[in-house]
């Protein structure tokens, strides 16, 4: 595994408020922080960078600088361009400055990381971005070798399409990827265009995800079940629900169930799988 020293940024330390808690937190280890496909990845010629970087203290443009520096970190650590990149940040939706938060804060630093690593990027990842109860940010990128393509929903705009309502960079992800034969789905959830549908619903946004993780595996030509399904639940009354409905949903392809902030706050559940193509 490539194991990337942690980025040097100080920034004070502060208190998540109440409704930032949660009982899943992200240490940096790709073994404990991602679902299980990814070690099995690295076997078969995956390259895995990770690094993290206290960040629960630091607002404004020392917010973007420090995330500019985690994901440009791991993204010049592998040997191609990204194909997968996860990132978990602290109280992700909580108020920044300039009528931003700090996941709006997060994707300026990110997008100028893209842009600026030594690698060409021929699309945007796949990416996973939610909140964590630590005070770390913490970024892995994955390269697969071969050849990799790039998959978007018709039902969705694409991530890095997004309007300026959704902060002045756009969120810099692909909705799946697909490569060595498999399909990796980003995380997915209850987005229509570019808005939240089914607010309050926890049902219906579940019924939509799988919705969108269908269109995905279709436009994939997707053989294999998803598997390695990994599943981010905002509210903590839900998560009994949501537990129930995948296992139902997914059966022996379910790995994890995490209680976890999302990058919006109508969101209330998102997905992250594989399937082999």
């Amino acid at each position: 595994m490539n194991v990337v020293t942690l980025v040097s940024v100080s920034c004070p330390t502060i208190t998540p408020p109440g409704n930032y808690s949660s009982a899943w937190r992200a240490i940096g280890n790709a073994t404990s922080d991602l679902p299980s496909w990814v070690i099995g990845q690295q076997k078969q010629g995956a390259v895995l960078a990770s690094t993290s970087v206290p960040v629960n203290g630091c607002t404004g443009e020392e917010l973007a600088h420090a995330a500019f520096e985690a994901f440009l970190t791991v993204l010049d650590s592998l040997d191609s361009p990204a194909t997968r990149v996860w990132a978990f940040l602290p109280m992700i939706t909580a108020r920044d400055v300039d009528e931003l938060n700090r996941y709006m804060r997060m994707n300026l630093g990110r997008t100028r990381a893209y842009r600026q690593t030594r690698f060409t990027l021929p699309f945007m990842p796949a990416g996973t971005c939610v909140g964590h109860d630590g005070d770390l940010l913490v970024v892995h990128a994955m390269s697969m070798p071969g050849v990799v393509h790039a998959i978007e929903n018709p039902r969705q705009v694409p991530a890095w399409q997004y309007s300026k309502k959704f902060g002045p960079s756009a969120p810099p992800f692909t909705r799946a990827v697909v490569a060595e034969h498999l399909l990796m789905a980003s995380g997915t959830a209850a987005v229509v265009g570019e808005d939240v549908v089914h607010r309050d619903n926890v049902d219906a946004q579940w019924r939509e995800t799988l919705g969108h993780l269908a269109t995905l595996r279709a436009a994939a030509g997707a053989r294999g079940s998803w598997r390695s399904v990994q599943v981010y639940v905002r509210n903590q009354s839900d998560i009994s629900k949501v537990t129930t409905l995948a296992q139902h949903e997914f059966s022996g392809g379910l790995e994890r169930v995490l209680h976890a902030p999302l990058c919006r706050d109508e969101l209330l559940v998102e997905v992250e799988a594989v399937a082999d193509v």
